[in-house]
């Protein structure tokens, strides 16, 4: 989970805080009971994580603004729990604690019980995740935070075995009966430094960039590099895509090897690692380990759609056939696994199946020798890196290919040929594919989440450019005709839906959305696809200004104890950095000052807060690039538009929008440009075109940083 600011600065107060809290809690006595208010209410719900919590002792509550009211009429304290279906970890306390008869009877005669799936409110999650890095400089899922009547936190933790989360409820009980006050302060002091975390103050100038601000960032997270397993250097590894995105725009506009090998060298080890499902393809969310190898099973939307982005545009530098594998593998899985009826994807799959993490991608030894099949044994392990004296877990083990450079190798150490070995993986596969379908199959999540299949259509489009396959225009198209048909509510966006039951929109629903359409303007060229983009981009800077900063609030949610302005580009991007994207393109194209203004003033709020921890804000960092150095508007206007666009955006090109048009147009940058008889290429700057060109190189020529 990202952080809207380096919470570093707050290791006093998070001593101070957390100090007097454990100071309270050690020095009070006995409990005392009151009586329960309600029964269970989630067996009416449509979420999976809610109905996974359906059939508890505990008399849960979906999360409602009314519930506050309840709560501070009967002056009763609320456990607001939050996770989600394919969590792992949400499972097992689920199952072990909120399971529990004696649990449930504390909680019910003591709190009011509310159960939150992040993935439907993503406000409520934002908020109280901030607070529980402020108190602990920690966070996760399930996160467990138990709050004032108000809704302000006193208490913020993530998986508690039975023995922990009893003896916390019960200390909360007592510290409630014997120290209130104290509680209220702790209270207090967390929305102050929420509320302080989440304001970010007007910049009276718009901030200057130059390329050393960015060379001082990139050289300060060079050093976070794992120049060995790729990645940045973590316990754990998640790959964040916009980080490569902005390093692969950084390396090509300043012709930087060492970025461009770093990038090269991650994605190349990510495509053959315990990461990538290379049997029925998708990624997971992240490995538990620092080499790549070990996954945390669950698989998202989000991921497979920004997989399908970075590695589609990596295609367009390095021109790797195994990138090109990886898109169209994942894009497979999304279609096999993910799929609704109406062109849209579902949100997720479970890490779990039969209570067990993992257990449909593992296999015990005696299932090793039948997948192994007519081949040698030995060879099947050495290829798939199995070392038996060495499970996985329990007896179990994971497969993990070798990787596509080193193949050659093995097959000369192992004496065979290529098409042998193409050979054998095709019965190895299939014996697998014959095992697996006999298990229990992973539950999938099957809402349906606005900013997420926002974030697939962009990810369809850059594997369009990149490989010019109609199947992919065509998806996106059928997906953004899905969205805009289905996702609206009063005129307003909203945010997940699932058999007519949906939850408000949030600020990224919008930026995403935006993007996407944006995305498909350039694609086609059809004027209505950059008017949506338009529209609902404004519609966003009505509903969530904040007068106070200019940036935008996360929701519109008043019952939140404190607003949230998400700027963190983590393992999804910041809303705030692609509405500024968004504005930078809209501004560009209309040559309007206002959008552009608007864009500056984003990004140089953020300007210092960023400043030592880029890599935390890599679209932040991209929009800065794109003001450091000369951004050019690429305007392909005339009947032949289409072909000649689609060619131009094979090429990598940082720094630059493409858009195109067969028509005349009103659109300023396309004003007076169309001629019938001839398709001309305009390369323009800051609202000034050079010569127009019929060759693309020649007008690609004027781009002194494409190749």
């Amino acid at each position: 989970m990202g952080k809207n600011k380096n919470l570093k600065t707050y290791s006093f107060f998070n001593l101070k805080l957390y100090s007097l809290f454990l100071c309270l809690i050690y020095s009070c006595n006995s409990g005392v009971t009151t009586e329960s208010i309600n029964k269970n209410q989630l067996g009416k719900e449509t979420s999976l994580y809610l109905k996974q919590h359906s059939e508890n002792p505990i008399n849960w509550q979906r999360w409602s603004n009314s519930l506050f009211d309840v709560s501070k009429d009967l002056d009763k304290l609320l456990v607001i729990s939050i996770g989600y279906s394919s969590c792992h970890w949400c499972h097992v306390m689920e199952e072990e604690t909120f399971a529990n008869d004696s649990i449930a009877k504390v909680m019910n005669e003591n709190f009011i019980n509310i159960k939150v799936d992040r993935e439907e409110n993503p406000d409520v999650d934002q908020v109280y995740m901030t607070a529980s890095q402020l108190m602990t400089g920690m966070g996760g899922w399930p996160l467990n935070v138990i709050t004032l009547p108000d809704g302000s936190p006193i208490y913020a933790g993530t998986y508690h075995t039975t023995a922990q989360w009893d003896d916390i409820l019960k200390r909360i009980i007592r510290l409630k009966r014997d120290n209130y006050d104290g509680l209220k302060d702790i209270a207090n002091n967390v929305k102050e430094g929420v509320t302080d975390i989440n304001t970010i103050k007007k910049q009276e100038e718009v901030s200057v960039f130059d390329s050393q601000y960015l060379d001082n960032n990139l050289n300060s997270w060079r050093e976070k590099w794992d120049l060995v397993n790729g990645g940045d250097i973590a316990q754990q590894k998640f790959v964040s895509p916009s980080k490569y995105l902005f390093l692969l725009n950084y390396g090509r506009l300043y012709k930087d090897k060492s970025v461009l090998d770093h990038v090269e060298n991650t994605l190349d080890i990510i495509a053959y690692s315990g990461l990538n499902d290379f049997v029925e393809g998708g990624f997971y969310r992240y490995t538990v380990e620092d080499q790549w190898k070990i996954p945390h099973f669950e698989k998202m939307l989000y991921d497979q759609a920004q997989m399908i982005s970075l590695y589609s545009k990596a295609y367009k530098i390095f021109k790797k056939e195994s990138y090109k594998d990886v898109v169209y593998k994942t894009i497979s899985f999304l279609h096999s696994k993910l799929s609704t009826k109406n062109s849209l994807f579902f949100a997720a799959m479970d890490a779990d199946t039969d209570g067990e993490e993992g257990k449909y991608y593992s296999f015990q030894k005696e299932e090793l020798e039948k997948i192994s099949g007519s081949t040698d044994f030995e060879l099947f392990t050495s290829y798939y890196n199995i070392e038996l004296s060495n499970p996985w877990e329990d007896d179990k083990y994971l497969l993990l290919p070798n990787e596509y450079s080193l193949e050659d190798d093995w097959i000369n150490l192992n004496n065979i040929s290529k098409s042998e070995l193409d050979d054998f993986k095709a019965e190895w596969i299939k014996n697998i594919l014959e095992i697996k379908s006999k298990r229990t199959k992973p539950r999938i999540d099957d809402k349906i989440i606005i900013s997420w299949n926002s974030l697939a259509i962009i990810g369809l489009i850059d594997a369009y450019e990149a490989f010019k396959d109609d199947d992919f225009l065509n998806l996106a198209l059928n997906m953004f005709d899905e969205l805009e048909k289905n996702s609206f509510r009063k005129n307003k966006l909203i945010h997940t839906y699932k058999e007519n039951q949906y939850q408000e929109g949030v600020l990224e629903d919008y930026a995403y959305f935006s993007k996407a359409s944006m995305k498909l303007f350039q694609a086609t060229g059809l004027e209505s696809y950059f008017d949506f983009s338009k529209k609902i981009t404004d519609q966003a800077l009505e509903i969530y200004k904040d007068d106070n900063s200019d940036l935008l609030f996360y929701s519109n949610n008043e019952e939140l104890f404190s607003k949230v302005i998400s700027i963190d580009d983590g393992v999804i991007p910041s809303p705030n950095s692609i509405i500024a994207e968004q504005l930078y393109n809209i501004g560009h194209v209309i040559f309007d000052d206002y959008y552009l203004d608007l864009s500056d003033k984003m990004v140089s709020s953020v300007k210092d807060i960023i400043d030592g921890n880029i890599n935390s804000y890599s679209v932040w960092a991209n929009n800065i690039l794109n003001r450091v150095e000369s951004f050019y508007e690429i305007a392909v206007i005339g009947p032949n538009a289409k072909n000649v666009t689609d060619n131009i955006s094979k090429i990598f090109i940082p720094n630059t929008i493409v858009v195109q048009s067969n028509i005349e147009s009103e659109i300023p940058l396309f004003i007076d440009r169309y001629f019938e008889d001839e398709t001309y290429i305009y390369v323009c700057q800051n609202k000034t075109c050079q010569r127009p060109e019929t060759s693309i190189k020649l007008a690609l020529d004027q781009v002194p940083y494409i190749y």
